[in-house]
Formats: structure tokens, C-alpha cells, sequence
């Protein structure tokens, strides 16, 4: 799978790893139906309804409760059946087939890649690692800025220079000039505008030169990958990071996230696959 696959199926995981927990107690559980030889839970029906989203996006949000009498007696059924023909099957000996066993194989590595990332997951979002990340990063912030700008970004270091000296002779001309060159289309539109930024989302290069510069001053043409960027100055701020709980869901989720996408890059690195066939 690769690993935007993985990443968009990281909501699927997480409610699937909430349901195992959620059905975990007996009393969360309980039986449903009973037919001969069997009875059928809520946490059957609830994976049969969960395969109904997986197929319509529009059921999403369906639940047992929720069904008319003869909707709860159709998915019932389908329950029954599908356990009357499994234990045939195994009757008839269908179970030893090699096809069957070579598609148990796959079903069994798919089920265990996704219990191994529900687990990554888990630890990703335990409460001690949370805290940690997140006392690591107000430590990081600590003495840091945001800084308010207005930018252009423009493709050469020759239309750079050019517009910078207009800039030098007319610094009210920045909106103006940001509107009609810059490369940056959505900040163009505000004029160049880009609010406030915090340090360590820019460039060393460019947090240096800002930080020569005095409020409403503008900076000289600066390298940025594959454009020449001119800076306006509009002033600054101490970075604050929001309380802990108001930060915890978003920070659980950037954990998990990154949880994954180490692992898979790691994985890929050890595993050095050298392609047979181009």
C-alpha cells in the first residue's frame, strides 16, 4: 500500500481501533439474534453496517437502532448466512484448498498491517507522549517571534532587483506591485499580505534578514528555492502555543500521522527493493 493510501486510511484505523475498545465489555455487546447453533452480537452488526459505508459514503453514520424492523432482519440474515456457509465450507473440507489457503495468507498479512498500525497509532497518541511533545514544543517556541509580513515572490533574481529598486523609491507602491507580480496568487490578491508567520516556518535566510529590518521597512531581494522573495516588515510578536487541552486532539492527530509515515519511510529504507521488471 503506499503511503498516501496508508494516510487515508488512517480515519478508518482510528474508528476501527475505537469500536474494538468499544466492544471489548460484554454488556457493550449484546446479543442481538439467536438462530440454531449461534446467535449474533452487536459488534457483527455493527461490522456488517461498517462494510455498507465502506461500499456508499452516504450511509456514513448508519446505525442498528436506527434501521426499520425489516432492514435489522435483512442484515441479521446476511449475518446468519455467511456463518451457515462458513462452517459447510469447513465441513466439505473447502478450508484446505491451496487457493483458499493463499488467500487466507493475504487476508491474514492485510488484518495485521492494520492492527500494527492501530498499535503505532495507540502509542503515537498515548497521554505521556502527548505531554512530552508538547512540553518539547513550548520549550522549542521559547524566545521565539511571529513576525507580520507582506511579501513578493517573484521568478527572477533580475525582476527582483528591478522591482525592489521601484520599492526603495516609492515603499508605498508594495500592495501595488505585490498585486500585480508576485507568483504567490492568493497573498498577491491582499496585496502581498501574510499576516502574522512564526519564525520557524521560514527560511534561516529569510528570518535573519527579517530581523534587521524596522517596522514598515522593506528587505532586499532574498534566494527561496526557485524564487527571489522582498519582505515588508510590519512588526512582531512573542510565538505563544495555546493551553495543552485546547492543542491535544490536533497534536494527537499530527503524532499519528507522522507515527505512520516514519514508519513506512523506514520500513521502504530497509527493505532496499530493486525493481525486476520497468
Amino acid at each position: 500500500m503506499k503511503k498516501s493510501t496508508l494516510l487515508k486510511a488512517l480515519p478508518l484505523i482510528l474508528a476501527i481501533s475505537c469500536q474494538s475498545k468499544a466492544v471489548s465489555n460484554p454488556a457493550e455487546n449484546p446479543v442481538i439474534s439467536t438462530y440454531s447453533g449461534g446467535e449474533v452480537r452487536l459488534k457483527d452488526v455493527n461490522y456488517e453496517l461498517e462494510k455498507l459505508v465502506a461500499q456508499n459514503n452516504k450511509l456514513k453514520g448508519i446505525s442498528f437502532d436506527k434501521l426499520s424492523a425489516e432492514q435489522k432482519e435483512a442484515v441479521i440474515k446476511e449475518i446468519v448466512v455467511k456463518e451457515i456457509s462458513y462452517k459447510e465450507a469447513k465441513k466439505r473440507g473447502l478450508h484446505k484448498d491451496e487457493d483458499y489457503q493463499n488467500i487466507l495468507k493475504i487476508f491474514e498479512s492485510d488484518i495485521l498491517k492494520q492492527k500494527l498500525l492501530v498499535a503505532i497509532i495507540k502509542d503515537a497518541q498515548d497521554e505521556k507522549n502527548l505531554r512530552k511533545n508538547y512540553d518539547e514544543l513550548v520549550k522549542k517556541t521559547e524566545g521565539k517571534k511571529d513576525f507580520k509580513i507582506s511579501y513578493i515572490a517573484l521568478k527572477t533574481e533580475k525582476e527582483a532587483a528591478e522591482t525592489h529598486q521601484i520599492l526603495l523609491r516609492s515603499p508605498s507602491l508594495f500592495a501595488a506591485q505585490a498585486k500585480k507580480k508576485s507568483l504567490d496568487k492568493n497573498t498577491a490578491k491582499k496585496g502581498g499580505e501574510l499576516g502574522f508567520v512564526s519564525e520557524d516556518a521560514l527560511s534561516p535566510d529569510l528570518v535573519k534578514e527579517i530581523k534587521t529590518l524596522t517596522k514598515d521597512q522593506i528587505s532586499k531581494p532574498i534566494s527561496s528555492g526557485d524564487k527571489w522573495i522582498i519582505v515588508k516588515f510590519e512588526g512582531e510578536k512573542p510565538t505563544e502555543i495555546l493551553p495543552y487541552e485546547k492543542v491535544k486532539d490536533v497534536l494527537a492527530q499530527n503524532l499519528a500521522k507522522k507515527a505512520i509515515e516514519d514508519f513506512v519511510a523506514q520500513g521502504l529504507e530497509k527493505a532496499k527493493i530493486k525493481m525486476i521488471v520497468k
